[in-house]
């Protein structure tokens, strides 16, 4: 038994339908083992007839299948093609879409943090000498100069300004 014409038509037509070529073979009355034996001969080097042109028309037909399942994935929802598809980016291989670059802006986190140290420092006001050296210590941390700045002076004489954004506790301004 050898791959006709027709059965190397209707074996490849299902394939493009989504079939997976076993099972277009299968439906199309030809044992798994004999397909895959078909396959090897027309892949092999110098491979003639209708061998080679079996081989090449389920490779084309699966090809086909993908691109037409690719297309309708970047139809129906272009940001799964672009995170997942043949359009994302890999090693070695530019895509459509590179890996977001993170924002320099500051982080919601980084502004609760700036709020809670904010509550520490009113929390310490009736004791001076604790607040000032949590200020200092702070500051330090916060990359801010230890001595310089308004809300360092005033963390030392233990008052601070309503409404101060909680940053200016650490003498920056970013």
């Amino acid at each position: 038994m050898k791959p006709t014409v027709m059965m190397t038509a209707r074996i490849a037509a299902l394939i493009r339908h989504g079939a997976y070529p076993h099972v277009a073979a299968e439906a199309s009355g030809v044992p798994r083992r004999v397909f895959v034996a078909w396959l090897r001969r027309g892949r092999k080097r110098g491979a003639r007839g209708a061998y080679r042109a079996f081989a090449a028309a389920v490779r084309e037909a699966a090809a086909q299948c993908r691109a037409a399942a690719e297309m309708a994935i970047r139809q129906n929802g272009p940001l799964n093609w672009l995170k997942h598809g043949p359009g994302r980016e890999r090693a070695g291989l530019p895509g459509w879409a590179g890996p977001a670059r993170p924002r320099a802006a500051r982080a919601k986190g980084a502004e609760d943090s700036a709020a809670a140290l904010a509550a520490l420092l009113e929390a310490l006001a009736p004791f001076p000498e604790a607040r000032a050296a949590a200020a200092r210590a702070l500051a330090r941390v916060s990359g801010g100069p230890e001595s310089s700045g308004k809300a360092l002076d005033r963390a030392e004489e233990g008052r601070h300004d309503e409404g101060a954004e909680p940053r200016s506790l650490f003498g920056d301004s970013s």
